[in-house]
């Protein structure tokens, strides 16, 4: 006599066998990284906060917002007021405005999260020209962020040493050992495809966001500084700039192949060092003192991480009580007198 099946047991069979998928997917989940906090809730963190790719050096950078549901706008420049012409003979700017979203793809840990780019446009067609007041603007594509690359995103806090040289660099650290800074004080997204990093900065959302720099004339930087500046024979037209809140005069011109970037401030002096208001974030490869026109000075050189040569010298007027900076971005430097580039410009007014 065959007994007739209980209907029960195939039912939990099933159920277990459910369960212990499910676990086994939660389980693989963890291992990966793959379960992230909930988008809105992470992107909701930035409200008010501007994100910032670039070096420290020269005219350029690229701009983001990001929002609550991951929607972010963008903006790209670079400026190049060597590239002139009959028709626009104050300089070219390179350009991309663009839009996109953001995805949390994953959170790695407490305080690292894997971002993916879903969505990204641009608003003007690529090398599409312009003429506007005697600037050239030229469209170009979206720097340091592309469509479908994945982005890795550190909260304040992650041990600086858990970040890559080139990590560092973008994340404008260098420099901050000698503050006792061993971690991040500010957020930092990173594509290491394409070798680029994201800064976050409070803002205020309320209040639509400005350079602090007043583009100036040559004139007015003279009148302002009362230097007797120039520039070496041959270089190509300057910008020139203000940064009222600390009072830093600027001058920026295109020579032999560099981007050189003049500072100067007044400044009280400072014992056995001098002030670096260079702007520049970098772990010297070598730092040596220099003389320039009688005053104490330094110099240093490094690799960037885009593989060009950045030079700066630096160095302090204890006569006129100012502090001075130079800097060069370049292919290459070899050959390159700055010391004898710098005292050119500022000449010896003792």
């Amino acid at each position: 006599m065959f007994r007739k099946p209980n209907g029960r047991k195939p039912f939990i069979r099933l159920l277990l066998w459910m369960m212990a998928a499910v676990m086994l997917i939660i389980g693989a989940a963890f291992a990966a990284g793959t379960v992230p906090e909930n988008g809105e809730k992470l992107f909701a963190r930035f409200e008010g906060m501007e994100w910032t790719f670039s070096s420290g050096a020269g005219g350029w950078s690229t701009d983001l917002q990001i929002q609550p549901d991951g929607t972010f706008t963008g903006v790209f420049h670079d400026s190049e007021m060597g590239e002139t012409a009959d028709e626009y003979p104050d300089g070219t700017v390179y350009y991309c405005e663009f839009s996109g979203k953001f995805s949390a793809a994953a959170q790695e840990d407490g305080s690292t999260w894997k971002l993916h780019v879903d969505e990204l446009k641009q608003k003007d067609e690529t090398d599409k020209e312009t003429i506007e007041d005697g600037i050239r603007f030229v469209a170009t594509s979206s720097y340091g962020i592309e469509l479908g690359d994945e982005l890795m995103l550190y909260q304040p806090g992650t041990a600086l040493e858990a970040l890559t040289e080139s990590m560092r660099f973008w994340a404008h650290t260098f420099g901050t050992e000698a503050q006792n800074t061993t971690v991040l004080q500010k957020w930092f997204m990173y594509s290491e495809k394409l070798d680029a990093g994201f800064v976050g900065d409070l803002t205020d959302p309320a209040v639509s966001i400005a350079s602090p720099w007043e583009t100036i004339s040559a004139d007015q930087l003279k009148a302002l500084t009362a230097l007797p500046l120039s520039l070496p024979e041959g270089a190509e037209q300057e910008a020139c700039r203000w940064y009222r809140m600390d009072e830093i005069a600027e001058m920026q011109f295109t020579w032999k192949d560099g981007d050189f970037c003049f500072r100067a401030q007044n400044a009280a002096p400072q014992e056995d060092s001098v002030k670096d208001i260079s702007g520049l974030y970098f772990t010297w490869e070598y730092e040596e003192p220099v003389e320039i026109n009688g005053n104490k000075g330094f110099i240093g050189l490094v690799q960037s991480g885009t593989g060009d040569m950045v030079e700066r010298c630096i160095w302090y007027d204890d006569a006129r009580q100012t502090a001075y900076s130079l800097s060069v971005t370049a292919p290459d430097v070899d050959g390159l007198d700055l010391t004898a580039v710098a005292e050119n410009i500022v000449t010896d007014v003792r």
